[in-house]
């Protein structure tokens, strides 16, 4: 028994069929993707930002607590609570994307209101008359 075998127009037809499916999936696919970002805009914006600054930090303090031994410091001294320090820094690097949240969640509203009025006062805002 032989099987049928597709002439050319019809393999074209049958990838064409196939390529608009693959299409319409990454069209949903694709429109899924946007609406979580215009959904999360803020929180992955305020994310990158505190992961940026959170390395940033990290970097900045390495470099401070290991410093070379030809760089020579005088009249530097440790201070008694350097543990203190230390942990307060690490509670504030671990807690650093919900601050971010936080503070994004009270800055938010605050700029966009800053922005309206601003906007709203240089569209209808009041002519001054000139002497």
């Amino acid at each position: 028994m032989s099987r049928y075998k597709l002439n050319p127009l019809e393999e074209l037809q049958l990838e064409k069929k196939r390529q608009k499916e693959e299409r319409a999936i990454a069209s949903q696919r694709l429109s899924y993707e946007l609406q979580y970002l215009n959904d999360n805009w803020g929180s992955l914006l305020t994310k990158g930002i505190t992961s940026s600054i959170r390395s940033k930090l990290t970097e900045t303090v390495d470099n401070l607590t290991t410093s070379s031994s030809s760089s020579i410091t005088p009249f530097v001294t440790k201070g008694h609570h350097s543990w203190f320090n230390n942990a307060a820094m690490q509670i504030i690097m671990s807690n650093l994307p919900f601050i971010g949240s936080v503070s994004w969640k009270f800055a938010k509203p605050a700029l966009l209101a800053f922005g309206a009025k601003k906007v709203s006062s240089a569209l209808f805002g009041r002519k001054r008359k000139r002497a």
